[in-house]
């Protein structure tokens, strides 16, 4: 078997802390360098474009009257000034009126200028003008020596910076090694406790640090243990878990119908009901009552009674949207809730379809039955502002509407006692 070369923990984690220092003060070093170079150059050359249009200004004068005098002085004075490689100012014809050249001296003469040359390539003009008249132009080249004074600079104020960084880095990074280590020094420590009393339940492969090692190896003496309770504890709770989940669900659902009971439909308005609070917006509830259900129980049996039921629940859910309910609250009456509606309108035009969607008559054996429903109507907040009260109006509403004929619906009044047909005024 090959031997696995293993580390201490301390000297692991020094490794990791200085090689990611070191990489990511280097990039960071790099990129900032490259940056401050492209900075200087864009500032300097601005200022170059500043210089040329302050001799263009200060030159107008000695250009409208071809004075080469005077454009020579003002040339020198800035040029030299600004220590500007190279500077000429002529009229728009192209005739020279002054230059200037900076000239240095041994080496450092050649390199400045060299570097001006490289960071500078191209000119810098500016016109030269008289009102709207262009009367001459101004060219300058830029110098290399207040660049490298400042890239030096710059550059300097990097690596100082640089230095301390690291400097701290490591003292962190050590701080934070050493503490790492005594928490995992105690952890290991636990585990030869845990496994006398058979805690824990996991597996570790092996590792190539020694400290981690030893503290796998403890744990996987204690999995060895465990496996055989932990699968079977495992799948008493699966099994758990799948009977919460079918319980909880035959818990807010009608047996005959699959229909939402009335716990399911309270949970889904008094939810409802919070967001319209919040929004602002309408909550429409519309209560049914099957009418002479009871005839067609003790005529035809109970389980015409119970075909009934699921076909009217059909033809219910049939006429409503994907975002409303449809429930059963008990015996043969349902409710549905109609969520953000703009107002009683369309709470009437969901019961006039269901009320159309009763008129086809159910085939139940031999027998034809003609479904139909009287419907209560309620909205939030104008007739009622908590669940149990929209419920109660919706069903007042329903029991004026069964009393009005059968058949048909109504709308909760503005009093509790009384309830309007839609389009009828409060008596």
């Amino acid at each position: 078997m090959t031997s696995i070369k293993r580390t201490t923990l301390f000297q692991a984690l020094r490794r990791m802390y200085t090689d990611s220092t070191v990489l990511a003060i280097t990039l960071a070093g790099m990129a900032l360098f490259i940056l401050t170079l492209i900075t200087l150059r864009g500032q300097l050359e601005q200022h170059l474009q500043l210089v040329a249009r302050t001799i263009a200004y200060s030159a107008e004068a000695a250009v409208l009257f071809e004075d080469q005098r005077t454009a020579a002085e003002i040339l020198l004075q800035i040029a030299e000034r600004e220590q500007l490689r190279e500077a000429s100012v002529s009229t728009v014809d192209g005739r020279t009126l002054a230059r200037h050249r900076y000239r240095g001296s041994g080496m450092l003469g050649h390199f400045d200028e060299a570097a001006g040359r490289l960071l500078f390539p191209e000119p810098i003009a500016a016109e030269i003008r008289s009102g709207s008249k262009h009367i001459g132009n101004v060219v300058v080249h830029g110098n290399g020596a207040r660049f490298i004074i400042y890239t030096l600079q710059a550059v300097g104020i990097g690596l100082g910076s640089i230095a301390l960084f690291f400097y701290a880095a490591s003292r962190l990074a050590g701080r934070m090694s050493q503490r790492i280590i005594a928490q995992l020094e105690a952890l290991a420590s636990a585990t030869h406790g845990a496994r006398l009393q058979q805690d824990f339940n996991r597996r570790v492969p092996p590792l190539d640090i020694v400290e981690f090692d030893q503290l796998g190896k403890d744990f996987n003496a204690l999995f060895a243990e465990l496996h055989a309770r932990n699968v079977e504890l495992i799948a008493r709770q699966s099994s758990l878990e799948v009977a919460n989940q079918t319980l909880s669900q035959l818990a807010l659902r009608d047996g005959l119908t699959g229909l939402a009971n009335r716990r399911g439909f309270i949970e889904r308005l008094e939810k409802a009901l919070d967001e319209a609070c919040d929004s602002g917006g309408k909550v429409g509830v519309l209560y049914l009552d099957n009418d002479r259900f009871k005839q067609v129980n003790d005529q035809y049996g109970h389980a015409a009674g119970d075909a009934l039921l699921v076909e009217v629940a059909d033809r219910i859910r049939n006429c409503i949207r994907d975002t409303d309910l449809v429930a059963r609250l008990g015996g043969d009456e349902f409710t549905v809730l109609l969520d953000s509606v703009r107002d009683v309108d369309d709470a009437v035009l969901v019961a006039d379809k269901i009320l159309a969607a009763m008129a086809a008559p159910l085939e139940i054996g031999e027998a034809r039955v003609a479904p139909a429903v009287s419907i209560g109507i309620a909205l939030y907040p104008e007739h009622a502002r908590t669940a149990d009260q929209l419920l109660t109006a919706a069903d007042q509403a329903m029991y004026a509407a069964k009393q009005n004929g059968r058949g048909q619906y109504r709308i909760f009044g503005p009093d509790a006692r009384h309830c309007l047909n839609h389009g009828e005024s409060s008596e």
